[in-house]
C-alpha cells in the first residue's frame, strides 16, 4: 500500500544532474501543523517553479481532492479564491503575469459583486 502521509525528500545531485532520494522521510501532518502562510507561499512558489507546473498539475491535485472530506473540499475552494483575491491586489504587471492578474481582478470583482455562486458556506 502506498504511503500517502509522508514525503520522501530529494536533493539535487550535481554529478548526475538529477534530484535523488536522500532517504529522509517527512510527515505531511508535521509540515501542515508547522507551516505559516508565508512559508506556504514559498513552498507553493517553489513547487510551481520546479518543472513549470500549471493547469494540468492543478487539475491532478483537484482530482486527488475529490476523495477528501466534503468540508475540506469547500475549504479548498475558499482557499483558492482567497489566493486569487490576494493576487488581484497586485499593482504592477508585465507580459509574464498580465493576463493572470487581469483574470484574478475580474474574478475578484465577480466575487465582490455576487456574480459567482458563493453560497452561505464559501
Amino acid at each position: 500500500m502506498k504511503d500517502t502521509n509522508t514525503i520522501a525528500l530529494k536533493a539535487w545531485n550535481s554529478e548526475t544532474h538529477m534530484s535523488e532520494p536522500t532517504g529522509e522521510l517527512v510527515s505531511i501532518h508535521v509540515i501542515a501543523r508547522s507551516i505559516t502562510p508565508e512559508k506556504f507561499a514559498r513552498l507553493l512558489d517553489n513547487y510551481l517553479n520546479y518543472g513549470g507546473k500549471g493547469t494540468n498539475e492543478g487539475r491532478l491535485v483537484g482530482l486527488h481532492l475529490r476523495h477528501t472530506h466534503r468540508t475540506l473540499q469547500r475549504l479548498v475552494i475558499c482557499f483558492a479564491l482567497g489566493l486569487i483575491m490576494g493576487l488581484s491586489e497586485q499593482e504592477h504587471t508585465d507580459a509574464r503575469n498580465q493576463t493572470a492578474i487581469e483574470t484574478a481582478k475580474k474574478l475578484a470583482q465577480m466575487m465582490r459583486e455576487g456574480e459567482l455562486p458563493m453560497g452561505m458556506h464559501i
